[in-house]
């Protein structure tokens, strides 16, 4: 048990000089980390801006069609009754010069009475003063019977024609006072539907104003946000360039901290070969050491087996939850064989924990997941890995974007 202490104190002692070694790299890779981390949230928020503003666009643009359509049916119907207050006035005028030729008809007629009525007088006045006599010698004189009966008939056909024209004239009169009339009341009609008319197309005119001041500020909202969408779309697209640069930059460290840790491997494995001889004497004696321990304690390592298992399921399905079975054992093994390296903590909460590798420890979601018992979705996946399985001999991965040469396995590329 001693020399199996002894041996684990070698094997951290030699993790922590490595460890510190590759400190400047793990630092630097854990800011880019830490930048990208901050993109790709600023790249959710953007696109969540430019999902609402296409979102106000769309409403503007409905909106812009109802005004449009509601506009215009008020312009068809301010054409329409247009052209019936034009016939409305124009029969407004048509009866006002009726009734002008109606008074001056009427006019007519009272002339012409009082002129046959002064005729009528005179010719009475005529008769009466001159006296009968006269007359009746006038009818007298004529030399036969008939142009006696002719004479006294011309007098009473005088009298009777005057009696008649000026009853005439008086049946004029009176029919053409009530055409007056008539054509009066019509006019006052007519005068009040122009009112109501003119009344209607101002109120529609007012209406149709309203509509179009709403649609001139909605024309003004829908550019503004047109503007506002263009403003996100290219705000995403540099924001996705950085983002594309960063992923350069990471991969490129990942290949820097990759190259030194091959040399320490390298040289780790010279050095494990000249002590090859005692190396494997101490692993026999360890292995019956652990076979003894794990006969005497076999409860403790079920239980430090269950810990493993839980956090090693839940950095799988943090990293590759929505990813195949074949991907989620590559992301897996990339974390065992990270364990087995002497460039790495020879632990899996050591190598998950460890700084600035885990983007999902960093922003605090794998804690979320692991408190939730999310990882049981990948305890398959995570219980064949602890049991040997190993699908790749990779250290690194990240989400495949094309620019790193390696292994890709789904959405990730395994180097």
């Amino acid at each position: 048990m001693k020399r199996k202490s002894a041996h684990k104190g070698v094997r951290r002692i030699a993790a922590v000089l490595c460890a510190g070694f590759l400190l400047p790299y793990t630092i630097r890779a854990g800011q880019i980390q830490d930048r990208l981390d901050e993109t790709g949230k600023n790249i959710d928020r953007l696109e969540d801006g430019a999902d609402k503003t296409q979102s106000s666009i769309e409403a503007y643009e409905k909106e812009q069609r109802e005004l449009q359509a509601d506009i215009f049916d008020r312009q068809e119907t301010i054409r329409a009754l247009s052209e019936e207050l034009d016939e409305t006035r124009a029969k407004l005028s048509e009866t006002r010069g009726e009734i002008k030729e109606t008074q001056a008809a009427l006019q007519e007629s009272k002339a012409a009475k009082e002129k046959q009525y002064e005729q009528m007088k005179k010719r009475i006045c005529f008769m009466y003063e001159n006296s009968t006599e006269d007359i009746l010698v006038y009818i007298l004189e004529a030399g036969t019977l008939a142009d006696v009966l002719r004479r006294a008939a011309y007098f009473e056909a005088v009298m009777d024609y005057d009696r008649e024209k000026l009853d005439e004239y008086r049946g004029i009169i009176k029919k053409i006072k009530k055409e007056k009339e008539a054509l009066v009341s019509e006019k006052e009609a007519i005068a009040s539907l122009e009112e109501a008319q003119e009344q209607k197309l101002a109120q529609i005119d007012a209406a149709l104003a309203a509509l179009k001041s709403r649609l001139r500020e909605n024309m003004a909202q829908l550019q503004d946000s047109k503007e506002k969408r263009e403003w996100y779309a290219a705000e995403i697209r540099r924001q996705k360039a950085y983002e594309a640069e960063l992923e350069k930059q990471k991969a490129e460290e990942d290949r820097r901290l990759r190259e030194q840790i091959q040399k320490q491997e390298e040289a780790r494995r010279e050095q494990e070969r000249k002590e090859k001889e005692q190396a494997q004497a101490k692993k026999e004696q360890e292995q019956k050491e652990q076979e003894q321990q794990e006969q005497e304690e076999p409860q403790g390592d079920w239980q430090r087996q269950g810990s493993d298992l839980e956090l090693l399921s839940t950095i799988i399905y943090c990293e590759a939850g929505s990813e195949p079975y074949e991907g989620q054992l590559a992301v897996g093994s990339v974390v065992m064989n990270r364990v087995a390296s002497a460039s790495f903590p020879n632990s899996i909460s050591g190598v998950i924990y460890q700084s600035g590798q885990f983007s999902p420890v960093a922003s605090g979601r794998f804690a979320q997941a692991l408190a939730a018992g999310s990882g049981s979705r990948c305890r398959s996946a995570a219980q064949a890995v602890l049991n040997g399985t190993r699908t790749v001999s990779c250290l690194f991965f990240h989400r495949n974007n094309g620019t790193t040469d390696g292994i890709v396995i789904g959405n990730h590329v395994f180097y």
